[in-house]
C-alpha cells in the first residue's frame, strides 16, 4: 500500500491539478457524468489507482539505482523523488495504455532521481568528466596488469607529471558523508561513543589552553606593574595607543635609540619573570 508521506504528496500536486473528478462524480450520482470523465470507469483508472498500480515501479528503479550509489544517499529520499516523478507522468500521459505507460513513466522516474542526485553531486561536470576518464584507465590497467594499479602506473598512463597528477586526484576524489549520530564506534579507553562526542571543535579553544592563557595574562599584568614608571609607559604607548618609537622619543624627549634601550630592557625584564613564574 501507498504510504502516508507519498498520500501527502500525491493530495497536493492532485489539488493543484484540479484532479479530484472522480469524488465529484461519485458524489453526483448521475451516470452521465460517470461516462463523460475519461478518468473515472472499470476500463479507465483515476490517475490515483494509476499511481497506485504503478508505485511498485519506483521501488523497482530505486532498489537498482541505489545498488550503483554511496551509502550515503538515502532510499527513502530517492522513492518520495520517484513518487514525484511517477504522479507527473501520470499527469502529463494522456493514453491509459498499461504498456506504454510504464515505459514512459520508467523514463520519467528514473529522470527525477538523476536529476536530484545532479543537484546533491559535490563534484562540478567537469571534474566528474575528469573522473570517468580516470575510471576508464583504471579498468583498462586492471585487465593489462590483472591487480589494480597503483599510482605510478596510473600516473604514467595518463601522461601527467607527479604534480598536475596529484592535482587531478584532489580534483576528482568523491566527498563522503558520515552522520554523527551514526552507529557508535569503540574507544580503547573510554568504550564506545557517538562521532559528535569525539571529532573536536577546532573552533573552540580547549579548557586547559583557555585556563593557561588566563593564568598568564594574570602574572603578566602583575609584573608590568611592578616595572618602573618610564617602562610602564612606553609600552603602554608602543603596545596600546600604537605610537612609533620616534614618536615616543619626542615626546619623552630623548632619543630614538634610547626608548628601544629602555622598551627591549622591559621586554627582557618581563620575560625573565613570567617564565620563573610559570615553571613553579
Amino acid at each position: 500500500m501507498i504510504s502516508w508521506h507519498e498520500i501527502c504528496l500525491l493530495g497536493m500536486v492532485f489539488e493543484k491539478a484540479d484532479m479530484n473528478t472522480a469524488l465529484l462524480q461519485s458524489q453526483s450520482g448521475t451516470e452521465n457524468k460517470r461516462e463523460g470523465n475519461a478518468s473515472v470507469g472499470s476500463e479507465n483508472p483515476s490517475d490515483y489507482e494509476l499511481v497506485e498500480r504503478f508505485l511498485p515501479l519506483v521501488h523497482k528503479i530505486v532498489g537498482k539505482l541505489c545498488k550503483r550509489l554511496p551509502t550515503h544517499v538515502e532510499y527513502d529520499d530517492l522513492h518520495s523523488i520517484g513518487t514525484v516523478g511517477l504522479i507527473h507522468a501520470v499527469r502529463k500521459y494522456s493514453c491509459r495504455d498499461d504498456k506504454t505507460f510504464e515505459a514512459y513513466a520508467s523514463m520519467r522516474i528514473r529522470g527525477s532521481i538523476i536529476d536530484e542526485l545532479r543537484k546533491m553531486d559535490t563534484l562540478p561536470r567537469s571534474a566528474r568528466a575528469k573522473a570517468r576518464e580516470v575510471e576508464t584507465v583504471v579498468a583498462k590497467l586492471e585487465l593489462e596488469l590483472g591487480r589494480v594499479p597503483n599510482d605510478s602506473e596510473l600516473q604514467r598512463s595518463l601522461g601527467l607529471s607527479g604534480t598536475e597528477f596529484r592535482r587531478l586526484m584532489n580534483r576528482v576524489r568523491p566527498t563522503y558523508f558520515v552522520s554523527l549520530d551514526g552507529p557508535q564506534v569503540e574507544i580503547a579507553a573510554d568504550g564506545v561513543a557517538d562521532l559528535h562526542e569525539i571529532i573536536a571543535d577546532e573552533s573552540q579553544q580547549p579548557t586547559s589552553e583557555k585556563l593557561q592563557n588566563a593564568e598568564l595574562v594574570g602574572i603578566l599584568s602583575d609584573r608590568i606593574s611592578g616595572l618602573p614608571d618610564r617602562q610602564k609607559k612606553v609600552l603602554a604607548m608602543y603596545y596600546y595607543e600604537e605610537m612609533r618609537l620616534a614618536q615616543i622619543a619626542d615626546v619623552f624627549g630623548v632619543t630614538e635609540a634610547r626608548i628601544c634601550q629602555i622598551h627591549g630592557q622591559a621586554i627582557r625584564t618581563l620575560r625573565e619573570q613570567v617564565t620563573l613564574a610559570m615553571d613553579r
